[in-house]
């Protein structure tokens, strides 16, 4: 869900920002944001939601785990590219994308915990 507010936030500043600056950021966040990895946050995000509602079944925490593994890799990836883009360095770009990195960070600090916990060894 973050990740699409951030690729709106993107295009939205991409019609404000100049064309030839606006078509190389607009292009590198693009490319960079996999619907994949947003696919799979919105998954383990409603599967976090799920257990903290229902409670926490051996079948909800597997599934979390297997999420949780699968989305840690993503996110630093992700994470490592847009913190080299030169982007961030852009006065119009640059704090819709440390937004963006803050809630990726985020998502990353839960699954790191989530994966560490012993029922997900």
């Amino acid at each position: 869900m973050l990740v699409r507010l951030a690729c709106g936030a993107v295009f939205a500043a991409s019609v404000l920002m100049p064309q030839n600056a606006k078509a190389n950021c607009a292009e590198d966040i693009s490319r960079l944001m996999s619907k994949d990895t947003e696919k799979l946050t919105t998954r383990y995000q409603r599967v976090t939601k799920q257990i903290q509602e229902k409670g926490a079944s051996p079948k909800l925490l597997a599934e979390e785990c297997r999420i949780a593994r699968q989305l840690g890799p993503r996110l630093e990836d992700q994470l490592a590219a847009m913190k080299q883009s030169g982007c961030v360095k852009d006065p119009q770009m640059g704090n819709m994308i440390a937004d963006i990195v803050r809630g990726h960070e985020g998502d990353l600090a839960m699954a790191r915990k989530t994966t560490s916990r012993s029922e997900c060894r």
